[in-house]
């Protein structure tokens, strides 16, 4: 299986992380939360389209540059279904407490799978940070885009509207019985590892 390609940038005043996955020319965006205008130049720079932008969850740091990369690009987006709301409303998506995003494009909602630009992707849902919170899946390379759900020695906030101490308990139950190793890529921080978080990260031991 051949690796993949991705290019990592860290963007807006949340330090999100963004991912550019390169097929060809043709890329898929992870989480391209705000800056529109750095991952343009990424993209025309490396010659590359968009074929579809996979969202983790719909929290404004994630969501902030979809709006401006579907107007230019056409490319369809992909929310698993229980964060529509918070895609749309300003005060779930928290954007109200800053510049509310308003946000117009159309989205394509997710249950489970979706094949995108010759990929099986899995978005598995790990409510807690937001009832709509996936790891982003692509099996066949074993790499996870956790978003908020996971990071580094930790897990994401549940005191937010949206958000829930109970389904996160769930969810690190479920991330706990996941077997093999992934490479993870999270929403903010540095990159880890499902074997490494599972040894290391205290809440998965203490939740």
């Amino acid at each position: 299986m051949e690796e993949l390609k991705i290019k990592h940038m860290t963007l807006g005043q949340m330090a999100t992380n963004c991912y550019i996955i390169e097929n060809g020319n043709q890329s898929l965006i992870v989480d391209p939360g705000a800056e529109s205008e750095k991952i343009i130049q990424y993209l025309n720079e490396n010659h590359l389209n968009i074929s579809a932008i996979l969202l983790t969850h719909g929290h404004f740091d994630h969501i902030g540059a979809v709006d401006d990369l579907v107007n230019k690009y056409q490319c369809s987006v992909y929310l698993h279904e229980r964060d529509y709301n918070c895609f749309y409303d300003d005060d779930i998506n928290l954007s109200n407490y800053s510049k509310p995003l308003n946000m117009q494009t159309k989205i394509t909602l997710v249950k489970d799978f979706i094949e995108c630009a010759g990929f099986k992707i899995q978005f598995l849902n790990l409510p807690g940070h937001t009832h709509g919170s996936c790891f982003v899946i692509f099996q066949d390379h074993h790499i996870i885009f956790s978003g908020d759900v996971i990071f580094k020695g930790a897990v994401g906030r549940y005191d937010f509207p949206n958000s829930s101490l109970e389904e996160t308990i769930a969810s690190i139950e479920k991330i706990k019985g996941i077997s093999g190793n992934y490479l993870i890529y999270p929403g903010h921080g540095p990159s880890t590892t499902l074997d490494d978080e599972k040894r290391n990260n205290p809440y998965l031991n203490r939740l």
